[in-house]
């Protein structure tokens, strides 16, 4: 069955996370992607083999390119040749997208601007992707979701306990959220030209989706000059709208924001009942304001079941609540692989693998991992005899340097 984007060309001209993450979500809905690299060494990402002492090279494959470049093609081009750039002009002209992450003044020497590229093709949707901004004095600023996403936004600073050190980010949190909105972005770009014929520029930047991320925060500063403070679990304003620790030493996240419709069942299943009309915690106000005396009292009681325990009692009275998953119970969640949040992939080098899947889901146009990430270069020749190339122009390609 055809994805959503059955027959839109994408050329890629991206490394590390966001654009080639943003572009494998269009893969995986039937966009045929064509990732540009250099020759020597391609996507940077491909020379980093580690995280925490954790080898990113398993079973052969380099594990985050796959995640990040699964399902496309890929073509191995020396840019700052001419006859190289005149290869990427030609595909340009048959292209619905070209995405990038290449800083500005890199993309102006290649001759790979929307300026340059737009005259060749007036309907090309071109997806630029920038640390803080191209706008302002620090637009063009270098940087990684760390920095412009995590710690610029403010998304670092409230997630801190509070009084506490800036809390730390795992990799690639701003990437992943970062990418969804280019691929969001350069889809409403194609829906804009289909009424139009008009392509045009997507910018998105790290920075502006960490501020959209921190929306809530900032939404209620600009309108009353006052912050939230942060999260402190034993102060928590609302009881039931925190984190408790079970009796085998796991966590569980209660969620009740509006306390007065859970209230009654919530002391039906942890057996306060004796709470329950209480004249200290009988509203949400008087809750709040007495918070200091339930919260010890509500800590006490979740430990002294174990988290499975726990689990039961509240999903049988349907209370919004969950366990404080780890990374391999998210790998094995049940849930999870239900509604097809994983897919494996037989793959020709590793053999049967799962990847993380795509998020959204279609009823009729589904989405799938096409194929493995490619190897360097491992298309250049097929897209080139698509082109109409011939053998011998490949073979002059090569002795020139353009192509490996």
């Amino acid at each position: 069955m055809a994805g959503a984007l059955q027959g839109i060309k994408v050329l890629e001209l991206g490394h590390w996370g966001v654009i080639p993450m943003g572009t494998a979500l269009m893969a995986d809905c039937g966009a045929d992607v064509i990732k540009l690299e250099n020759p020597k060494g391609g996507d940077w990402i491909r020379g980093f083999t580690s995280i925490e002492g954790i080898s990113l090279e398993q079973k052969g494959i380099h594990v985050t390119f796959e995640l990040m470049n699964r399902g496309k093609r890929g073509m191995a081009i020396d840019l700052k040749r001419k006859e190289g750039r005149q290869i990427v002009y030609d595909l340009v002209k048959g292209a619905d997208v070209f995405a990038t992450n290449y800083q500005q003044d890199v993309l102006e020497q290649l001759h790979m601007t929307y300026e340059t590229l737009s005259k060749l093709n007036r309907g090309l949707v071109y997806a630029h992707l920038t640390a803080f901004g191209k706008k302002g004095p620090e637009g063009g600023k270098p940087g990684f979701d760390y920095s412009a996403y995590w710690a610029r936004s403010g998304v670092m600073g409230k997630l801190a306990a509070a009084g506490g050190p800036p809390s730390t980010q795992r990799p690639a949190y701003g990437d992943s959220t970062t990418a969804m909105m280019v691929a969001g972005g350069i889809a409403m770009a194609l829906v804009s030209r289909g009424k139009t014929g008009e392509g045009q520029q997507v910018d998105v930047s790290l920075l502006g989706t960490g501020i959209w991320t921190s929306n809530f925060d900032l939404q209620i500063y600009l309108m009353s000059g006052q912050e939230f403070p942060n999260t402190d679990r034993q102060k928590a304003r609302n009881p039931l709208w925190n984190t408790y620790q079970t009796k085998d030493g796991r966590w569980m996240q209660l969620v009740m924001v509006i306390s007065d419709v859970y209230w009654g069942d919530f002391c039906q299943a942890v057996g306060l009942t004796d709470l329950e009309r209480d004249p200290r915690y009988d509203s949400h106000a008087r809750r709040e304001q007495n918070r200091e005396s339930l919260l010890p009292v509500i800590a006490k009681t979740m430990a002294s079941k174990t988290l499975g325990e726990w689990e039961q009692i509240f999903d049988k009275r349907n209370l919004p609540t969950s366990r404080v998953a780890t990374i391999p119970e998210v790998a094995n969640d049940r849930q999870a692989h239900a509604n097809g949040h994983f897919q494996e992939l037989d793959h020709p080098i590793a053999g049967k693998i799962k990847l993380v899947a795509a998020p959204v889901q279609f009823s009729k146009t589904p989405a799938h991992v096409a194929g493995p990430a490619p190897q360097l270069g491992q298309h250049t020749e097929e897209i080139l005899l698509e082109m109409g190339k011939t053998w011998d122009d490949i073979a002059r390609l090569k002795e020139q340097g353009v192509i490996p």
